[in-house]
């Protein structure tokens, strides 16, 4: 962080279980605060847990049907940065706080092709038919995602949950194209996987970079059916049959 400001540079990180002491204070107030937030809407005498950072909290709610499956995105984030220990020591430029939860429900239909989806509150307690009751977990796929962010500027509900999907939305095109077109999942590499995963890594830079019509195609040719390299003699021979 330090080197990105250096450089009069800007930055959105995501805060996840890795810094165990930081996530579990963003997931803690950020959830309270999110109670706190309804009950204001509510009540207007209700008094709220941490005043001063309610003062300068904000969220916004984000509801997207995506191919069979409703998706529910909250983001919210804090100015008053204070809540976070590390940023009274180790992060002082830190400005917003964030919070990013992501709830993926399965699209469900009777017998006569009614919509019977669960809203979000059932899901989360029973889960449904095609899907059991969600656990959080940060990995891409998941029905429960939660997400810590911070950032050395001050930016609101909106701006942050565009940010993070635009971050999103790199990293899931780079692991299809790993997963899909590189079979990288399918590997059955075990002492060598580091190795063939930088490789893959360098072989998709080059072509992104190369930004040809025959990008994907090559990537395909590139790589036999079990995930080995191909030999130079050979790559050369497919990509003249290709053109």
């Amino acid at each position: 962080m330090e080197q990105i400001l250096s450089q009069e540079g800007h930055f959105v990180l995501m805060v996840k279980k890795n810094q165990p002491q930081s996530y579990d204070e963003i997931v803690k107030y950020f959830e309270e605060m999110s109670e706190d937030h309804k009950k204001m809407k509510e009540d207007k005498n209700y008094k709220p847990r941490y005043p001063e950072m309610q003062e300068k909290y904000e969220e916004v709610i984000q509801q997207e049907r995506n191919r069979d499956r409703q998706e529910y995105r909250f983001y919210s984030v804090c100015t008053e940065c204070g809540l976070l220990t590390k940023t009274q020591k180790e992060w002082p430029f830190v400005k917003t706080v964030g919070f990013s939860r992501q709830i993926r429900i399965p699209v469900e239909r009777d017998e006569q092709g009614n919509d019977i989806t669960p809203d979000t509150k059932t899901f989360l307690e029973k889960g449904s038919r095609r899907s059991p009751k969600p656990v959080q977990d940060e990995e891409m796929g998941r029905d429960l995602q939660k997400t810590g962010m911070i950032s050395d500027m001050e930016l609101g509900a909106e701006e942050l949950g565009r940010i993070k999907r635009e971050l999103w939305s790199v990293e899931n095109r780079l692991h299809h194209v790993l997963d899909d077109t590189f079979r990288e999942d399918r590997s059955p590499a075990k002492k060598s996987k580091n190795n063939l995963a930088l490789i893959r890594k360098f072989a998709y830079n080059i072509l992104r970079i190369a930004n040809g019509p025959l990008d994907n195609l090559l990537c395909r040719e590139l790589f036999s059916a079990n995930g080995r390299l191909l030999s130079p003699a050979s790559h050369r021979k497919k990509v003249c049959r290709c053109r």
